[in-house]
């Protein structure tokens, strides 16, 4: 049987090697999981990243997080409670009540006899957790290969900072998210009369190039008028035509990214962090911070655009095929430079760090 091409073998969506080499690579790093204030002390939290199941919770102040799942059934400990075994906090599994502490570890089996040792067979792994910008992070592994990301403009004083976390999930890989975030030829032709214009589609000059554990992008582009780009709260403002401006974009981990907008307005961050809940559902967590029209009345104009420019690219975004970014040398997908700069150095990237192997 002949070969399907590239367009058709889009279709089949990826192969199991590739779903799995994209989850074994990716559990190398840390992931958002869940808002901060979602996790209140004795109220575990059921997530899911990269396919499997985990449970979050405080035991004792200490921010702990396992397999959500008991190792006797197979019951959800999300579903349970928080109890006092011996004196420390446990997690009780609603099903039997066996009960698990910090680091994993089986601390009581109701059904056992008088006596008897809990097996150690008992014991949940322990996975990293930790809280960072407003978020739970989680990495699956026992050493992340990059340090959680940095956002300066968050805990600045000088900024402005909102949160849009989207309830419903985008039907699609993280590293599209990214990738779909860092393209910005699609501007005029997504976002025209926001971020673009379609009759001046040519792409920036970009320059693009590797620092520490982040890949760099930046350029110089024009764009319309507008709350992103022109200080609505200045009457000095006027009629103002296009805003020539900057942008230096920052990918790490690989699923974060950190947009920062530097315009004769000021500064206007946009700030994604995704979490891979598998390879085709993909939860999102935005920031934006700004340090001009500060005005908490301005607030809602900014969320309101944020969610409708988010709207705009999520049908487009939900559409590509395949879900995970096929390596360059399946010659699925097409990309042409130099707009595409950005783009081609990002999925080479992923390529060393073993996420995008096969198609």
């Amino acid at each position: 049987m002949p070969a399907l091409d590239p367009i058709a073998r889009a279709d089949l969506g990826p192969s199991p090697k590739a779903i799995e080499d994209f989850r074994s690579s990716m559990a190398e790093f840390w992931h958002p999981v869940c808002e901060a204030q979602a996790l209140q002390e004795g109220r575990p939290v059921g997530v899911t990243l990269l396919g499997r199941r985990v449970v979050l919770v405080q035991l004792d102040g200490q921010l702990v997080a396992m397999p959500d799942t008991c190792r006797h059934f197979q019951a959800q400990l999300s579903l349970g409670e928080v109890v006092t075994v011996g004196g420390a906090q446990a997690l009780q599994c609603p099903y039997h009540g066996w009960a698990f502490g910090a680091g994993g570890h089986c601390v009581r089996i109701p059904q056992l006899a008088e006596g008897r040792a809990i097996p150690t067979a008992a014991n949940l792994p322990a996975y990293l957790v930790e809280e960072r910008h407003g978020l739970i992070w989680v990495c699956l592994s026992g050493a992340p290969r990059f340090p959680l990301p940095e956002f300066p403009e968050l805990h600045d004083p000088a900024f402005r900072s909102l949160r849009l976390t989207e309830e419903e999930l985008v039907k699609t890989s993280s590293v599209r998210m990214v990738m779909g975030t860092l393209d910005d030829t699609h501007f005029p032709w997504v976002h025209e009369g926001i971020l673009g214009d379609r009759d001046h589609p040519e792409p920036p000059d970009h320059r693009v190039w590797r620092e520490g554990d982040e890949l760099i992008v930046q350029y110089e582009t024009v764009q319309p008028p507008g709350l992103l780009t022109v200080d609505q709260s200045n009457p000095e403002a006027g009629e103002a035509g296009d805003v020539t401006l900057t942008y230096t974009d920052y990918v790490a981990m690989p699923g974060v990214i950190r947009l920062v907008k530097d315009s004769p307005s000021g500064r206007y961050v946009i700030w994604l962090a995704t979490s891979p809940v598998d390879w085709n559902l993909t939860q999102t967590f935005w920031i934006f911070s700004r340090n001009f029209d500060m005005a908490p009345e301005s607030d809602d104009a900014f969320l309101d655009l944020s969610s409708h420019v988010r709207l705009q690219d999520k049908p487009v975004i939900e559409s590509q095929r395949p879900w995970l970014v096929p390596p360059f040398w399946t010659q699925m997908e097409l990309p042409v430079g130099p707009g595409d700069l950005p783009l081609m150095q990002y999925q080479k990237w992923i390529e060393e760090l073993g996420i995008a192997t096969a198609i």
